[in-house]
């Protein structure tokens, strides 16, 4: 409910002194724009002119709803135009749900997932984070299930062990887009503070998460060869590979046989003028999968959405459109 007046189960002098002494200042969504495969975007501007945005993606197995954490982003990942803008500032719990109920009012939605994916680094706002989830679950907020809330997180120290902890159930996708310590300081610097061996120690030992996926953007030339997949098929199973090399998928097969292995995502990248990369061409993509399959793992290439409006994976800018 966004307006004390409409609350009409309560007296209306106590909605009058709620207005009064606790004034709704929510922030307004300034402008929303629809792509041809049904994504929307919503641009919302708070009252100290903080800019973030909020995806809704429709599909035929539900709705989702990708919100932001983070008016910008301090995390300087070369891949991602968010990184590109710096950290505005962290936001409230409040702001977040508003993203949430907006979406789902606007939509006419009464079950969704809902996906921290948005701008900014979920777990670097983590008390706000976990306070916003925590009214979602509770039974007298959204009643939500926590296997339907998703964070993803390049990885901080202590982070995802805390997360499950504070919200059991929760699925957690890890941004790992790199499969070594020198290629993740390159390309992902703040990520790169805690190692592979310290992130993936911490993730294995993280009992009570729920869903884990691995996210890894397919950069052309860049960590796409097979020796990536080998050392990516390695790290699905929990295992930091000592060295480096392309062995045929089979022998991961065999080596792993009666381990769990974490889902693979395959993002497909997203082209931004402020970024330098290319997506990788297609046929190598489905190589790369398929190296990935034949080595026992799940892997799916997550195709992009909403990109024609820049509302896929890694290009929120939190940018008005120009006046023409």
């Amino acid at each position: 409910m966004l307006d004390y007046e409409k609350m009409t189960n309560l007296p209306k002098q106590m909605r009058q002194n709620l207005a009064q002494q606790f004034p709704l200042t929510l922030a307004k969504v300034t402008h929303r724009i629809k792509s041809r495969d049904g994504a929307v975007k919503h641009l919302f501007r708070a009252d100290d002119n903080a800019l973030f945005e909020a995806v809704y993606l429709p599909s035929r197995s539900g709705s989702s709803l990708c919100i932001s954490t983070q008016a910008g982003c301090s995390f300087h990942c070369s891949f991602c135009a968010t990184g590109t803008l710096g950290l505005t500032r962290n936001l409230l719990a409040g702001e977040m749900l508003h993203q949430v109920y907006h979406l789902a009012n606007e939509h006419g939605l009464s079950s969704y997932r809902v996906l921290l994916m948005g701008m900014g680094e979920p777990l670097a706002n983590f008390k706000q984070v976990v306070l916003a989830l925590k009214h979602l679950v509770h039974p007298d907020g959204q009643a939500c299930s926590p296997r339907r809330l998703t964070v993803s997180t390049v990885g901080l120290k202590g982070g995802i062990s805390r997360l499950a902890r504070e919200l059991p159930g929760a699925g957690l996708a890890l941004s790992l887009h790199f499969t070594e310590d020198g290629q993740r300081k390159r390309h992902m610097p703040m990520a790169a503070r805690l190692p592979l061996s310290g992130l993936f120690d911490e993730l294995v030992m993280s009992e009570g998460l729920g869903k884990v996926t691995l996210e890894y953007i397919l950069l052309d030339g860049v960590n796409d060869s097979l020796e990536d997949a080998a050392a990516l098929a390695s790290l699905a199973y929990g295992v930091v590979p000592r060295q480096r090399k392309t062995v045929p998928p089979s022998r991961l097969r065999s080596r792993f046989r009666g381990f769990k292995s974490y889902h693979i995502n395959l993002i497909e990248f997203n082209p931004s003028p402020v970024v330098r990369f290319r997506a990788t061409p297609q046929a190598e993509a489905e190589k790369f999968q398929n190296y990935l399959k034949a080595a026992g793992v799940t892997a799916t290439y997550r195709r992009s959405r909403g990109r024609e409006i820049s509302a896929a994976c890694g290009m929120l800018v939190a940018a008005e459109p120009k006046k023409k």
